[in-house]
């Protein structure tokens, strides 16, 4: 059985929640310039599931990151208008439309890798131990998935 949330701990969250919000601001300040600056987190996840995934199809990139189609479509749509990919029909699936990176977003990806592993380095450098790095990874992990499946039971609840 859970214990109770106290309220000490909702302060403590809120208080560590904006440091954090406004030290991630500042460090992305620096990290998200040039070929990043202005690209949205939805946006750029969309980039990142291209990379990985050459043949993915849009209700699979939707499903991925649980947004609606109107959505990812908006994004998609800001994403071509700056030349970064481009509609195809699917390899996978005729019926369906897919997208590919153009040459412009395979460097903002590689961009975006090179940014991330500064962050991550930063973040990873507040731990000393390999042990500690591990733990924060695992509970950040829990995290995700507890907010993930809230967000999944929202959207059946609403159905």
């Amino acid at each position: 059985m859970r214990e109770t949330i106290t309220a000490e701990e909702i302060e403590g969250i809120d208080k560590v929640w904006h440091e954090l919000i406004f030290s991630m601001q500042r460090t992305n300040e620096e990290l998200w310039k040039d070929r990043l600056s202005g690209i949205s987190t939805i946006e750029i996840s969309i980039l990142s599931i291209l990379e990985r995934k050459p043949d993915v199809i849009l209700k699979e990139i939707a499903d991925d990151l649980l947004i609606p189609g109107s959505t990812l479509t908006s994004a998609v749509d800001r994403l071509e208008k700056r030349g970064l990919l481009k509609r195809v029909i699917s390899k996978k699936d005729r019926r369906s439309f897919g997208l590919s990176l153009t040459t412009e977003g395979k460097l903002v990806q590689e961009e975006h890798r090179k940014s991330e592993k500064l962050l991550w380095e930063k973040i990873l450098g507040a731990y000393e131990t390999s042990e500690d790095r591990r733990e924060f990874v695992r509970l950040l992990h829990l995290l995700t998935e507890h907010l993930n499946q809230s967000k999944e039971k929202e959207g059946r609840d609403g159905e």
